[in-house]
């Protein structure tokens, strides 16, 4: 597991890393992490009022912080990270907004 860290840089294209090192064992209670159903790429978006506003094509970072700034949207404009609400097995949840538009 790569934790935030220990990324030296992070940029479109790559992570990099000071070395092997800094990849290591999965910390005690973060397996559940892993599991497939916490992946947030291709999964729908949906807000706290129910409105599904298509599913996630990319995830963009704060590169100093590794907080999450916007999510790309396939076919709408991209959600501040601000408002993440969190990621279940079924959806990403956001706050809504009145400039939402559904899909």
């Amino acid at each position: 597991m790569l934790v935030w860290d220990s990324v030296a840089a992070f940029g479109a294209d790559a992570v990099t890393v000071d070395g092997p090192t800094a990849i290591g064992e999965v910390p005690e209670g973060m397996e559940p992490l892993l599991d497939k159903r916490n992946h947030v790429l291709k999964k729908r978006v949906l807000t706290t009022a129910g409105q599904e506003l298509g599913p996630v094509k990319d995830v963009e970072f704060d590169p100093a912080t590794g907080d999450v700034t916007a999510l790309v949207l396939k076919k709408q404009a991209d959600v501040a990270g601000s408002r993440l609400v969190g990621i279940g097995a079924y959806a990403v949840v956001v706050q809504a907004d009145p400039s939402d538009r559904p899909v």
